[in-house]
């Protein structure tokens, strides 16, 4: 059934954008980092999935697609993001769930960990895609372009965003944007400096303040962090889910999802005894939040 979650891809891409930002200022000395995610209406859900040998993680995923991470974090907190591209799009040939995100889950304890696989990873999965990851005092962002080219950076201090366009522009070096690319770009910039913008604005930031952040509508219906659509029409692409992990030194991971098209929220402390609870398999979560 692979060729179905490809086809979906290709016909959609165009309109698929997402909001990631993330700030080391958080309250108590925390990183906290979030996430909007932005497609056509699809059923997500909130999951935990447990493998032999392999470590446990928490994700945004989708019932249909349980190997998608659209955001998560795993049992030694360390969180990875992800966003689709608006260069090369139509070079991704692989399936919703085929870039590493999953991989690093399940496999790594330190964002610093994964640089020295980072070939490795994309020789699995080469399709162009940008990946954040984070334990809490460094975060690594890889950006991925075909024929496995990629660059990565770190950050240790701040506030960081990530849209849907490369920043590093030795990888788009004279790219061929068609006209539809650069409308997506300009909205991609627009929704990369407002995030920038608005952690900047605070200087203590706490989950509440990043929830109100992926809920700004400043720049209109399509160009803004949460996005309505420009048609109110059901396969419209818009804000579908927000998603945010606070990462503190001396206490639990914390989490929040606010899945916006069903209206339902979630938080979770994870601690041992949340990571106990789940032996084997795919457990989707319940909501739990007002």
């Amino acid at each position: 059934m692979k060729y179905i979650y490809i086809i979906t891809i290709l016909a959609s891409v165009n309109a698929i954008a997402c909001t990631t930002f993330a700030s080391f200022n958080g309250e108590n000395n925390s990183f906290i980092m979030a996430k909007n995610r932005d497609n056509n209406p699809d059923n997500q859900v909130i999951e935990v999935v447990a493998q032999p040998n392999k470590f446990k993680y928490l994700a945004l995923s989708r019932k249909d697609v349980p190997d998608f991470v659209s955001v998560g974090v795993n049992e030694h907190n360390l969180a990875v993001f992800n966003e689709v591209t608006i260069e090369y799009s139509n070079k991704a040939t692989g399936g919703i769930a085929d870039d590493f995100s999953k991989d690093i889950l399940q496999n790594y304890t330190t964002a610093t960990a994964v640089i020295p696989d980072i070939p490795k990873l994309i020789k699995k999965y080469p399709d162009p895609v940008f990946y954040q990851v984070s334990d809490g005092l460094n975060l690594l962002s890889i950006e991925v372009a075909p024929n496995h080219k990629y660059q990565y950076s770190i950050t240790t201090a701040g506030s960081f965003a990530h849209t849907n366009n490369y920043q590093e522009s030795q990888l788009i070096k004279n790219y061929p944007y068609t006209t539809s690319e650069k409308q997506r770009l300009t909205n991609s910039q627009t929704r990369y400096n407002r995030a920038l913008n608005l952690l900047n604005s605070e200087s203590k930031i706490n989950l509440v303040a990043m929830q109100n952040i992926g809920l700004d509508r400043n720049a209109g219906n399509d160009d803004s962090i949460f996005r309505t659509g420009a048609n109110p029409t059901p396969r419209t692409s818009k804000s579908l889910a927000f998603f945010v992990v606070e990462l503190n030194k001396h206490d639990s991971t914390v989490i929040q999802a606010n899945l916006y098209s069903v209206g339902e929220k979630y938080q979770y402390i994870l601690a041992p005894s949340f990571w106990q609870s789940y032996a084997s398999g795919i457990t989707i979560l319940k909501p739990n939040s007002k």
